[in-house]
C-alpha cells in the first residue's frame, strides 16, 4: 500500500513538472485565424482571429480579436516529434462539426492536448472517428 502510493505521488510529481516546462517555454500568446466555426470544449467559436493564451497551469484562454468571444479550457500537456516556427492548431472534423484538439507551440516539440467537449465525446462514445483533421498555422 505504501509502495502505491510512493508510486502515485512520484507519477503526480513527474505530470506537474512536464506542465510547468510547458507553459515556463513558451507563456506567449498564439494567434490563429478559423476561417469556420468551432467547439472548445463545450463552447462554440464563430469563424475569425483568435488568441490564445496560458492563464494558469492547465488552464488556457482563447479569445476573438474583438473581444466579444473568450472561453477558458482544460488542456493536458503534450509532446510532439517536431518542432515548428510557427504555432500549430489541430482541429478535428465530425461530419460538419469541428472541434479544437490540439495546439502546438512555437519552436518546440510541446504542445497542448484539448479536452473533449460534451459533443464531441458522444461522437467518440458512438464510435465516430474524425472524419479529417484540419491543421492550421498561427503566430
Amino acid at each position: 500500500m505504501k509502495k502505491n502510493a510512493t508510486s502515485m505521488v512520484a507519477v503526480a510529481a513527474m505530470v506537474l513538472a512536464m506542465t510547468a516546462s510547458v507553459f515556463a517555454q513558451h507563456s506567449g500568446a498564439m494567434k490563429v485565424n478559423v476561417p469556420f466555426t468551432f467547439a472548445v470544449e463545450n463552447q462554440r467559436m464563430q469563424p475569425g482571429d483568435y488568441t490564445i493564451e496560458r492563464v494558469a497551469h492547465g488552464r488556457l484562454r482563447i479569445q476573438s480579436s474583438d473581444g466579444r468571444i473568450s472561453s477558458t479550457f482544460i488542456a493536458f500537456p503534450t509532446q510532439g516529434r517536431a518542432t515548428s516556427e510557427s504555432a500549430h492548431f489541430i482541429f478535428h472534423r465530425y461530419g460538419g462539426e469541428y472541434f479544437l484538439a490540439k495546439i502546438w507551440t512555437p519552436g518546440q516539440d510541446l504542445g497542448w492536448e484539448v479536452m473533449q467537449g460534451k459533443l464531441e465525446a458522444e461522437l467518440a462514445k458512438k464510435g465516430s472517428v474524425p472524419l479529417e483533421t484540419a491543421t492550421l498555422t498561427g503566430r
